[in-house]
């Protein structure tokens, strides 16, 4: 796979942060978060919540874009207050009150579909599309399925060396590419490592997107495709590396437990779990462009960008150690994590 002469980050960074300034705007012209902090001095971010019928998942990946922007600061994993630039500027009664600018934009499609994220915590239709079905419901369309796949693809073709580089130290014998899509990422890794063979494990039609791609790139005889459900079947046996690259932020909690579980299960002793994606900082104040990355996934998916603290104890929680963290390239980032044996 031939790498890249130029950094595509800021490519990334516009496609991936699309609907974040949606989000600002509903906040400011719908709910007028900032003033209501402003009179509160500070705010409980449950109590939020259950004031104001907001489901608490996008309603945390809305406060941490707010404070990765410098609007918030957070006092704890509980509380929220206002910044100097929030009060000066998003507070009614202030002279430089540009409340009313944003307010201008508020008809914007995207701004009702976040809305209504943020009162129910269902997705919305991928891409704002009329009368389209959301993500993961489209995924089971064999040409919805084959687009999708080839974003994903596309998007691997300059992360994908940039991971296998960053696990170039790991032992691997078999890696398993969970959910692995065209299997962009299998590809990068045994590209680099000859001796090793890989898995994508895939549901149908993803999975004959992903042999196709595979057979048609010449990795046919060293990357198999297994057809399967990742909450539904077991995990295929005997890999010494699972592979999550942009997985677990599709899910909400109780999927990616369920998930870290499956793989601690079917792991060979001694193997690693890696977690390739975007990842926020433990105090979940930035980077910005992971927390504007997650606003499109809370748009679209049930899931959002997770951050080094909430990986780190749920891993520790389904009985991984030795977590450790790597950056790799366009904002993403490795978390590893070893099942003892």
């Amino acid at each position: 796979m031939p790498g890249s002469a130029t950094d595509p980050t800021a490519l990334y960074r516009l496609r991936d942060g699309i609907y974040a300034p949606d989000l600002l705007i509903v906040a400011i012209a719908e709910l007028d978060l900032f003033t209501h902090v402003a009179r509160a001095g500070s705010v409980d971010v449950a109590e939020l919540c259950a004031e104001w019928h907001l489901d608490a998942r996008p309603v945390d990946v809305m406060l941490t874009y707010f404070a990765a922007l410098g609007l918030l600061e957070r006092h704890g994993e509980a509380r929220v207050g206002l910044s100097p630039l929030a009060s000066e500027h998003l507070v009614a009664g202030s002279p430089l009150d540009l409340r009313a600018y944003f307010a201008s934009l508020r008809e914007r499609p995207g701004c009702a579909e976040l809305l209504s994220v943020l009162r129910t915590g269902r997705p919305a239709d991928w891409a704002g599309a009329t009368g389209a079905r959301n993500w993961e419901e489209r995924l089971a369309e064999a040409d919805f399925a084959a687009t999708f796949t080839a974003a994903m693809d596309a998007r691997a073709a300059f992360l994908g060396p940039a991971l296998a580089g960053a696990l170039a130290d790991v032992p691997a014998r078999r890696v398993l590419d969970v959910a692995g899509g065209s299997g962009a990422y299998a590809r990068a890794i045994v590209d680099r490592a000859p001796d090793v063979r890989a898995t994508v494990f895939e549901r149908p039609p993803v999975d004959a997107v992903a042999r196709r791609l595979l057979t048609a790139g010449g990795h046919g005889d060293r990357i198999d495709v297994v057809a399967g459900d990742m909450f539904a079947d077991p995990l295929p046996p005997d890999h010494d590396v699972h592979l999550f690259s942009h997985v677990l932020h599709d899910w909400g909690e109780p999927q990616v437990r369920q998930l870290l579980s499956a793989s601690f299960a079917a792991l060979t002793p001694g193997g690693w779990l890696v977690d390739h994606d975007a990842h926020l900082n433990e105090a979940k104040t930035g980077s910005l462009p992971v927390a504007e990355y997650s606003v499109l996934l809370m748009h679209s998916t049930p899931g959002k960008c997770w951050s080094l603290g909430e990986l780190g104890a749920m891993l520790d929680d389904a009985g991984f150690v030795d977590v450790a963290w790597r950056s790799t390239a366009g904002d993403r980032s490795a978390i590893l994590a070893r099942k003892p044996g």
